[in-house]
């Protein structure tokens, strides 16, 4: 087989930017799709559309307890609980599983709350609740492990008598504040502070800007600016404008770098993600029933938002796309003139509903004139680093010479690449077309899409073959002398010829078959069985490559506390604990009272009687008859730090089983729902105790009162009856 046959690909996103589109937007981590329009969606109830948050017509005909007229804040605690600020009824509300208030409509009316309008909440790593109470100008701050009040943190001074916080966002183990009048940042950490936050200023031009939002998400903190006219920026702390999203109501950064926006009720959220210092436009999400309020984001990932009955989740994607779309490439270059060009392998998802198609144009020549002026992405467009050194787009000229699109075939064993991996429910396939065009040094493609309304092809990347295979050559002459008969063989003789080309390809790479880390997933078992390993199905794919990886190590160890606590780990993916009894069994005591009946027990001060009168326990020992060694010996317990689903139950009874000594006992302890003294913790082995913080002597000069310096006696808890509340949590 040919050994010299090279690729020439369109993956990266900015390749594909460097292409013209045509009603085609760009997908975030590189390729195409059709591009689409908002679907402004239903009108809310009452068939009004609130033009801003707070806006009058958000509240008519409503009942003001059962519907926020103002933008209160919405967060998640680490049990996926929400909790929802309602600023006009004045307290902050647990929503029950199904996303609506704990209490009924004429419960919250009798029961007003004791805030002046909450705004922001926030939860932070360490399940702390902060509520910015806008009209007290006040943060409170609540441990939700103890469901107690921790302080009420004033946020005004002497100076700024009519600042108040109007948002929240949780920061690790505390919570930055945006203040108004005047605008800035400040920073909660449980009891401590506020101190000064990073420098707020406003986006410059436009409108008097005013902070509504904040948003933040480990080095990045975004703001959202809005004006009375419905104009919105969202800046960075420095005031430099990142998007101009008019009609924004709400943002929130998610973990994996999408940043969220929701915008007037009846509106899709828009999403993006960044892209250095670029955000690329991502198709946005339905939010039916919106109400103009709070969207964030739950510990599942899921996202949610606020509605006139509770809580809600997004629905899917919001936008309408168009019905076709045209990508065309620049030139791809094959380094030698008449060249015939292979196959075309494109990575794609194409729904039922929706299809893609390509053409070819090849040319041996090295001007281009008349080029195809270029059109960028009408969505998703970045900025093309050097475009001057883009090759050259189509002649228009040649353009008109196109023939007849050329059909995709989905290729059923995957991808060509000897090998190759995709991971389990991956949605891109990878479909095969011969290039139907003569002999040529460049190449250019046409991809044309088509879908519908709500669905639309994607492809992700494409590789083009070159040269194709040579077995015209070895064929008679006659057969090939005419270019029709020549292109003609090329395309017949294709697929069977690339079928031998990968079988070839496959067999010198057959080593691949014996790397746990590069096989492929249907091989596993396979190479597992080569080590007489049976795996459990039940496993992740990345643990049982791990598995298969180090089973020579873990075989050597079986029996031992470290080959057990290494397999759950790969296993569950936390560290895991195995704790031998007999470390806990204590020191032998007197027993000092046995129960009527039985042995005598030792005389105290000469006052005891033999029938034992001092109790039923005993001190620093165990009772008679049941000694240290049969109650500790040839057992251990596995400290699990979670929650385990039933599943993963069984599959850790399995492992214990299999692995443990024979002669063992084990008992597995699920950490998930906290420690308990003497059965989930213990000194030296699943828990450390050491000095705490402690107060430390303030030094003129070198400290600064009220920031790292505190003048006064500390205080250990909440007063009860002034900070918090025996039996309940209180939230204003």
């Amino acid at each position: 087989m040919e050994g010299d046959r090279q690729f020439s690909l369109i993956a990266d996103p900015d390749q594909w930017a460097r292409c013209a589109h045509s009603a085609t937007a760009l997908l975030d981590g590189g390729g195409v799709e059709l591009t689409w329009d908002d679907d402004p969606g239903p009108a809310p109830p009452g068939g009004t559309r609130c033009e801003a948050p707070g806006h009058p017509a958000a509240a008519q005909d409503q009942d003001p307890c059962a519907l926020d007229e103002g933008p209160g804040g919405l967060a998640f605690d680490r049990w996926c609980r929400a909790y929802r600020a309602r600023p006009i009824a004045g307290r902050v509300e647990l929503l029950s599983s199904t996303g609506q208030s704990a209490l009924a409509p004429e419960a919250a009316a009798r029961r007003p709350g004791a805030l002046l309008a909450p705004r922001g909440l926030a939860v932070d790593c360490a399940q702390r609740l902060y509520v910015a109470e806008s009209g007290g100008g006040a943060v409170h701050v609540i441990d939700l492990w103890a469901q107690r009040l921790l302080r009420r943190i004033p946020v005004r001074s002497a100076r700024h008598r009519s600042r108040r916080p109007v948002d929240l966002a949780a920061l690790c183990c505390g919570a930055v504040v945006l203040l108004r009048r005047p605008s800035a940042l400040a920073v909660v950490e449980g009891r401590r502070g506020p101190r000064p936050g990073p420098r707020l200023r406003r986006p410059p031009g436009g409108p008097p800007w005013q902070p509504l939002r904040i948003a933040a998400c480990a080095d990045l903190l975004l703001v959202l600016w809005t004006a009375p006219d419905g104009s919105a920026v969202i800046a960075t702390p420095a005031g430099d404008t990142v998007l101009a999203v008019p009609g924004a109501t709400d943002l929130e950064l998610i973990p994996d770098g999408v940043l969220v926006v929701a915008r007037q009720p009846g509106r899709g959220f828009l999403r993006y993600r960044r892209s250095g210092s670029a955000w690329t436009e991502i198709e946005p999400l339905s939010a039916p029933g919106y109400d103009g309020g709070a969207v964030t984001v739950a510990p599942d990932g899921r996202i949610a938002y606020t509605t006139a009955a509770g809580l809600r989740w997004t629905a899917g994607p919001a936008g309408r796309h168009a019905a076709t779309g045209r990508v065309t490439t620049y030139r791809l270059d094959a380094g030698a003139y008449r060249t015939r060009w292979g196959r075309l392998f494109l990575d794609a998802c194409i729904p039922p509903g929706t299809d893609v198609s390509v053409r070819f144009l090849t040319s041996d020549d090295d001007e281009v004139p008349d080029r195809l002026p270029w059109t960028q992405a009408s969505r998703g467009a970045r900025q093309v680093r050097f475009p001057e050194l883009t090759p050259p787009l189509p002649s228009q000229v040649l353009l008109k010479t196109l023939q007849a699109a050329e059909p995709l075939f989905r290729r059923p064993g995957g991808s060509e690449l000897p090998w190759s991996q995709t991971g389990t429910g991956v949605a891109f396939q990878t479909y095969e077309a011969p290039v139907a065009a003569p002999p040529g040094r460049y190449l250019w493609l046409i991809l044309e899409l088509s879908g519908t309304a709500r669905t639309s092809p994607q492809v992700r990347a494409l590789r083009v073959e070159h040269p194709g295979h040579r077995l015209g050559e070895r064929l008679p002459r006659a057969w090939t002398r005419q270019e029709p008969d020549a292109a003609f063989l090329q395309r017949f003789l294709a697929p069977a010829e690339g079928m031998l080309h990968e079988l070839d390809e496959r067999a010198a790479l057959r080593a691949v078959l014996l790397d746990p880390t590069a096989t492929p997933a249907e091989a596993l078992a396979w190479l597992g069985s080569l080590l007489g390993l049976v795996l459990d199905r039940r496993w992740p794919e990345p643990a049982r490559r791990a598995l298969v990886a180090q089973a020579f190590t873990l075989f050597r160890l079986r029996g031992t506390q470290t080959a057990l606590e290494r397999l759950l780990r790969l296993y569950l993916g936390v560290p895991v604990a195995v704790v031998e009894n007999w470390r806990l069994r204590g020191l032998g005591g007197a027993v000092l009272g046995t129960a009527p009946g039985g042995d005598s027990a030792p005389a105290v001060g000469g006052a005891a009687r033999s029938a034992g009168s001092l109790g039923h326990f005993t001190v620093g020992g165990t009772v008679p008859g049941d000694d240290p060694y049969t109650a500790t010996a040839h057992r251990f317990t596995v400290l699990i730090p979670t929650d385990l689903e039933p599943e993963q139950r069984d599959v850790v009874g399995k492992i214990i089983e299999e692995h443990k000594p024979a002669h063992t006992e084990p008992t597995i302890c699920e950490l998930g729902a906290g420690m308990r003294v003497g059965r989930q913790l213990h000194l030296d082995l699943s828990s450390v105790v050491g000095p705490g913080a402690r107060w430390g002597p303030a030094t003129v000069g070198q400290v600064f009162l009220g920031s790292d310096g505190l003048v006064g006696q500390p205080s250990v808890a909440a007063r009860i009856g002034t900070t918090s509340r025996v039996g309940s949590l209180r939230a204003g």
